[in-house]
């Protein structure tokens, strides 16, 4: 059930976005919201929701986004994003190198809210969320982990145009993603990350 449930909203979003090129030609031309289409690079510190990956990793480590955005109504803007997380660390027991890789793919919707009518600030806060594909893999001395799975994720974040379509991204995310490791046990692949990100609307 819970299977059903997440493969229908991948689809629902994914429906949304591939349908956006038609949709964003009716969208509202509100002087606010910059451009239609948006396009970003960041990144950004990802924490662990396991406790194993706290250990081994350090609790947390870097990784890198590319975000596509297209606006689909006056506020509203689905989304196309994927990271690239790559840690190293040691076992718990033997110290032995350990590699923990993640790499998703994911569609969402995120809605903008205007702070000023004048939109001389061009600040707008915003919350998203969505679905996703996980791949998860870790490479160790005792044995590798390679799975893949479905997630979902929301996140709150605060977009900021300084000069015309250029803008700065800021947001805190949370992914919620189990994965079976070979022995049966759900694996709490998911956690919390810190992002920053600069773009441009067009």
């Amino acid at each position: 059930m819970k299977k059903s449930v997440i493969m229908m909203a991948t689809l629902a979003v994914g429906l949304i976005f591939t349908n956006t090129f038609g949709w964003a030609q009716t969208a509202s031309d509100d002087p606010c919201l910059v451009g239609k289409y948006s396009f970003s690079v960041g990144a950004g510190m990802r924490n662990f929701s396991e406790n194993l990956f706290k250990t081994v990793y350090d609790n947390s480590g870097m990784s890198y986004n590319l975000d596509l955005g297209v606006k689909v109504a006056k506020s509203l803007e689905a989304f196309l994003h994927t990271d690239y997380f790559k840690k190293d660390g040691e076992l718990t027991y033997t110290k032995e190198k350990s590699t923990l890789t993640i790499i998703p793919i994911e569609l969402g919707a995120r809605y903008l809210i205007g702070i000023s009518k004048q939109c001389e600030l061009k600040l707008f806060p915003y919350l998203g969320a969505g679905a996703g594909y996980y791949m998860v893999k870790e490479e160790n001395p005792i044995g590798n982990f390679d799975k893949k799975g479905f997630g979902f994720f929301v996140e709150v974040g605060l977009r900021y145009y300084p000069a015309g379509s250029f803008f700065i991204d800021a947001k805190i995310k949370d992914v919620f993603l189990k994965i079976k490791n070979d022995q049966g046990r759900n694996i709490n692949t998911g956690g919390f990350a810190y992002m920053g990100a600069i773009g441009i609307s067009f």
